[in-house]
């Protein structure tokens, strides 16, 4: 469960093109949906390499943080989340378990996307999926960038296997995961 919590590092990548090739990213809400869902697939496939590679590729690196962050969050937070990713499984096969339908019948994917101001002000029908540790820490978040909740849920559902707080960098999908757990003491 701490993985799942620190999944939040490597290389760049242009809107359109994939990580080795495994998926092309681009910013659009069901594009990280169907990368989720390729995950997913991967993992239940047996295919660590693929499912542990796009896994990793979500980690943010330092200058991922700082996209995600506000401007003013101390350089001390930021290192507690880069420290945390420190914990992280360095082999795939256990990376690739990190991202995971909660059940079989959850095959679909839901998405929902909010800026920090609309969680803080549930102004928004999606900011209501985001959990009270975002809402409570969403101030840390740069301002105007949306935030995304996914979850794996049944057809007809509305509860399922959620993740937190993806964010497209300006080159691919990132996840910061539940920051909340990052920054109690």
């Amino acid at each position: 469960m701490i993985a799942v919590a620190l999944l939040a590092a490597i290389g760049c990548q242009k809107e359109g093109s994939g990580v080795a090739g495994l998926y092309v990213q681009k910013d659009d809400p069901d594009n990280l949906g169907g990368l989720l869902d390729t995950i997913a697939k991967a993992a239940e496939a047996g295919d660590a390499k693929k499912a542990g590679a796009l896994t990793r590729s979500l980690i943010p690196d330092q200058a991922g943080y700082r996209k995600a962050f506000a401007a003013n969050v101390p350089p001390a937070v930021l290192g507690r989340f880069a420290d945390a990713v420190k914990q992280l499984p360095a082999d795939d096969a256990q990376l690739a378990g990190l991202i995971h339908r909660g059940d079989p019948t959850q095959s679909q994917v839901k998405v929902h996307g909010a800026t920090p101001e609309e969680i803080q002000g549930g102004s928004t029908p999606a900011a209501g999926e985001f959990p009270g540790g975002v809402k409570e820490n969403a101030g840390l978040l740069r301002p105007g960038l949306r935030f995304y909740e996914a979850e794996f849920v049944a057809p007809g559902e509305e509860v399922g296997m959620k993740y937190h707080l993806f964010f497209w960098d300006g080159s691919r999908w990132r996840m910061l995961g539940p920051i909340w757990r990052t920054l109690e003491p």
